[in-house]
């Protein structure tokens, strides 16, 4: 499905509430939602489930507000975004840690594609951003801009991000 049937399908959506065309934006985007969720999240599947579902309410919700100043799929990311770094807060859980700290939540249910479990938990070490940062450049494969409004950041503060980050991914995978 290209950029264009994204428009057409959002436009069914604004215009005549369709939900049948919202089903496939949601059919289109939610694997790579909730992979990158996952990355975020460090494998908590139970989380990632929550916090996909009030992503697409809200997405579903405030489509209207949605201008095609970017792709539907940054669009919704930020939207994901903002619900993760909501979620996280209230639960003041999945900030970083250290590493002994992780390792007891681990289970063999979560896994991350290509990622090993030692790269899993060293994500979950960094900084919220930077976790972030990592996580949409490297393992979902957007640019700095792109980034750059996901997070609401400049590019400048994505690119520091992902440096610091990257240094403190090699640190802790040295121990």
């Amino acid at each position: 499905m290209s950029q264009s049937e994204d428009i057409l399908l959002i436009s069914q959506v604004k215009l005549l509430g369709s939900r049948r065309a919202f089903d496939s934006l949601v059919r289109k985007y939610q694997g790579a939602l909730r992979r990158m969720l996952i990355g975020l999240s460090g494998g908590d599947t139970y989380m990632v489930d929550d916090i996909a579902q009030d992503t697409f309410i809200r997405a579903w919700t405030y489509i209207g507000t949605y201008r095609m100043n970017s792709s539907f799929k940054t669009w919704l990311y930020a939207i994901a975004y903002r619900v993760f770094y909501d979620y996280t807060t209230r639960m003041s859980c999945y900030k970083h840690s250290s590493l002994d700290e992780i390792s007891p939540h681990m289970t063999q249910e979560m896994t991350y594609s290509d990622l090993s479990m030692d790269i899993q938990k060293a994500l979950m070490c960094l900084r919220y951003e930077e976790r972030t940062a990592i996580v949409l450049c490297y393992m979902e494969g957007y640019s700095y801009k792109e980034i750059s409004q996901v997070m609401s950041l400049p590019q400048g503060t994505v690119k520091s991000l992902i440096h610091r980050g990257k240094e403190h991914l090699s640190i802790i995978l040295k121990k």
